[in-house]
């Protein structure tokens, strides 16, 4: 049997996938294209909400994050809708120098004013989950190692819309994160189930690994990040906040012209050596990339470009070059992460590899 399904790049041992007899995977035959509802259809349904606000100065709030659906999303809403945004980035403080002038220069292009709030919850945890993590390195528990981002992208937008009297706020989301769903099923107990399932995972890797729950202040935010979602929920109905999410039901994601316009109107800045525009923003997030890859063998990279194959946007042979490309992670930017973040490199390194020896 192929290592890899023969359509897509999904390796044959992902995460509850099912190859049939010709090499295909579940998830390449399963997979419907979205009617999206168009442009005018979105400008139809953002108008409840443009009604409500009170602002003079903003029609909407963007969560802008720097990375490049959040930049095309700014941009979109600029031109092509003709709205006055308010872009929120919520700095966790791992935000590479590159990505924040990509966002400063956006912002400038399109006349917008930027707002980034800084926190460190990510900061003050990540050093203990770090070394809590590495004492059993296994993907199960890789979702700890950006616990404190969460808290900070999911309810500021929302309270800087209730501050500045808007109701209308816009996500990034593409229907392509949607296929990210390995993250989440590998807590899972049995990597199977809904919620009780999660949190019964959940708590048979604290008990496998109790220096997870050794530190109070991360037991805590912990916390406030399993509840966020709830808190967020509660923010939107009490406020009657509308949010919107363009290119998941609207708006198809194209990533040719998404690049079109980072590159040639908004003079985007990539990494020396990369080959498109996907992924390098937080720090922390390119480092639990590079350990999912380790640990797993496949992560997002391997997902997202396996979706824009199915949605024809690119050739298998293209994408597998792509990938090849993306993977290339030096050694010396992830122990610049490692050492940022507070943990010793070499000591990290060395037990990874014991365990997860890397493939010549």
């Amino acid at each position: 049997m192929s290592a890899t399904c023969k359509t897509c790049l999904l390796p044959t041992n992902y995460l509850n996938i099912k190859i049939d007899d010709e090499g295909i995977c579940n998830h390449c035959r399963e997979f419907n294209t979205t009617d999206y509802l168009g442009a005018e259809k979105l400008l139809q349904d953002i108008q409840p909400a443009l009604r409500l606000n009170t602002s003079k100065k903003y029609d909407c709030v963007v969560g802008f994050s720097g990375g490049r659906d959040s930049t095309y999303l700014l941009w979109y809403i600029v031109k092509i809708l003709k709205l006055r945004p308010l872009a929120v980035f919520s700095d966790d403080l791992f935000i590479p120098e590159i990505a924040l002038q990509n966002m400063e220069n956006t912002c400038k292009i399109l006349g917008v004013e930027l707002r980034s709030i800084k926190h460190d919850n990510l900061k003050r945890c990540i050093t203990h989950h770090l070394n809590a993590w590495i004492r059993r390195p296994v993907p199960e528990t890789l979702m700890f190692i950006n616990v404190g981002e969460r808290i900070g992208y999911e309810t500021l937008v929302e309270k800087e819309a209730i501050k500045e009297g808007v109701h209308l706020i816009f996500g990034g989301r593409t229907a392509i994160q949607s296929a990210e769903r390995y993250k989440k099923e590998l807590m899972l107990l049995n990597h199977r189930g809904g919620q009780v399932s999660w949190v019964l995972g959940y708590m048979k890797q604290v008990i496998l690994n109790p220096a997870l729950l050794t530190n109070l202040f991360s037991l805590k935010v912990q916390y406030q990040e399993f509840m966020v979602v709830r808190w967020k929920k509660q923010l939107i109905k009490k406020h009657n906040l509308s949010i919107i999410h363009p290119f998941y039901k609207y708006i198809h994601w194209v990533e040719k012209e998404l690049e079109d316009v980072l590159f040639n109107e908004l003079h985007w800045a990539i990494p020396e050596g990369a080959k498109n525009s996907a992924r390098f923003g937080c720090e922390i997030d390119t480092l639990r990339q590079y350990l999912y890859l380790r640990t797993l063998g496949y992560n997002d990279t391997y997902v997202d470009l396996s979706y824009l194959i199915r949605d024809g946007q690119h050739n298998r042979e293209d994408a597998a070059e792509i990938l090849k490309s993306s993977l290339d992670i030096s050694d010396d930017y992830i122990r610049y992460i490692l050492t940022k973040a507070g943990v010793n490199s070499d000591l990290f390194l060395e037990k990874l590899e014991r365990r997860y020896p890397k493939k010549l």
